[in-house]
């Protein structure tokens, strides 16, 4: 179910996506500093992913290694169709802690080349 609200705040969305979870408003803090004027279009995108609480914060932590650029990549790639939803589920969703993509963004990467 979507958490997103179109006519809220950016705060009011991060309160929404992170639920309480003090890493996960550490993480859009930290996507907002990244991208700045690009937050909304990559809320919109965890929205789809439907990565909210702790699964934010397992992807940050976990699956990136607190690297925001890492979330971003995989954020993009998402959106341009080279990870799949069922990649973030059995990364993110489906697990006891996340796993990470370094592996499978490669491996995306080199056969979108080919």
């Amino acid at each position: 179910m979507s958490r997103l609200e179109i006519f809220s705040t950016v705060s009011q969305n991060f309160i929404n996506f992170a639920g309480g979870n003090p890493g996960a408003i550490k993480m859009l803090f930290e996507l907002q500093n990244a991208v700045e004027d690009k937050t909304a279009i990559y809320l919109i995108t965890l929205d789809k992913m439907e990565l909210y609480e702790d699964k934010l914060y397992m992807l940050w932590n976990d699956c990136c290694n607190r690297d925001i650029s890492k979330v971003i990549k995989i954020l993009d790639y998402y959106e341009k169709g080279i990870i799949n939803q069922i990649d973030i589920d059995e990364r993110v969703k489906n697990v006891g802690y996340g796993k990470s993509f370094d592996d499978l963004i490669q491996d995306k990467k080199e056969r979108k080349e080919e």
